[in-house]
């Protein structure tokens, strides 16, 4: 388990102080103050390991068996005086990571189960929006959230420009099980973030409800409703990835059985063919007497009927297309 506090100071500088590898104790003092504004950060800890933060804030047990189990629904629901959120995060090539967070009346606790979430680059952003924090926890929550969808765009639009690559190769004849094979995987990483994208709608949604009822936070609205906003795009949009998927999939197959029908017409039409001079010679071939049978002209008359009746069909199978 790895521990970070970061502490709310708001200079030009530098707008937190921060302490790395910090000691448990410590972290749930600075959790515990009655002003200010502090995130503390807790990276992969087992259970033994977040006991004290358990016994001193006060934690429900049930928000603390889904802060620390790896597969659990998004969902975003209220534990007496704590607000519970938990959300999967998710890196542009496809790293699952989970965030927790547990909301206090002056601080933040996220727990991290694996090391997907860029939280130095989400502190630095947070950074750079500094004058929202003066709003409190719900600030530093909607900010953290926001850098989680942004993570399910940058994942949704890697994916959508993947199956853009595949569009360009569908139409050719000798790629269809290179086509196969690569949207099968897609619609694998789409079943993926159908699962991580679509619950966040409700989790986000609430955030925003919360936001709008409560009067100290007017100002957090706009930027409540963007962050809304960008989830259900990014929910839109991955169902519409979905439905793009399956369309090169069935036009994949269409392609492959248009191709195995021109084959059977190709291999027909030849047979038809072969079977004309077959025909012919199994007829001049006979042990009785026919016209021209045992004379030169015989011959002739027999390869030529041969090279007429298979260049007829020749012709009408190329008329047709099936040659």
């Amino acid at each position: 388990m790895d521990v970070t506090i970061r502490t709310f100071v708001g200079d030009a500088d530098a707008c937190f102080d921060v302490v790395h590898h910090a000691a448990t104790d410590a972290a749930t003092r600075a959790l515990a103050a009655r002003s200010g504004l502090v995130w503390v950060d807790v990276l992969d800890p087992t259970e033994e390991e977040f006991a004290p933060f358990v016994a001193t804030m006060g934690l429900d047990k049930l928000a603390v068996e889904d802060a620390l189990t790896v597969h659990e629904r998004p969902k975003s629901l209220r534990y007496g005086e704590i607000m519970f959120v938990t959300v999967y995060t998710i890196t542009e090539d496809g790293t699952t990571s989970r965030l927790s967070l547990f909301l206090f009346e002056h601080g933040v606790l996220t727990v991290r189960l694996g090391h997907g979430f860029p939280v130095e680059e989400v502190a630095a952003t947070i950074s750079d929006n500094a004058d929202l924090l003066q709003y409190g926890p719900k600030s530093l929550e909607l900010m953290l959230l926001d850098a989680v969808v942004d993570g399910y765009t940058a994942r949704i639009t890697a994916v959508d420009e993947r199956l853009d690559d595949v569009e360009t190769f569908l139409f050719d004849g000798r790629s269809s099980d290179r086509v196969s094979q690569v949207t099968f995987d897609l619609h694998k990483q789409v079943g993926a973030l159908r699962r991580i994208v679509l619950p966040m709608r409700d989790v986000v949604g609430s955030v925003l409800r919360r936001v709008s009822v409560a009067p100290d936070l007017r100002e957090l609205l706009p930027y409540a409703e963007d962050v809304y906003d960008h989830t259900m795009r990014a929910a839109d949009w991955t169902e519409g990835l979905r439905d793009a998927v399956e369309s090169v999939r069935s036009t994949n197959l269409a392609l492959v059985d248009n191709q195995l029908n021109t084959v059977m017409k190709k291999l027909t039409s030849w047979a038809a063919i072969i079977a004309v001079p077959t025909a012919i010679t199994g007829y001049f071939g006979q042990n009785v007497p026919y016209p021209g049978f045992g004379k030169e002209w015989g011959f002739w008359l027999s390869l030529l009927t041969m090279l007429a009746l298979a260049g007829g069909l020749y012709a009408a199978f190329k008329r047709r297309g099936w040659l």
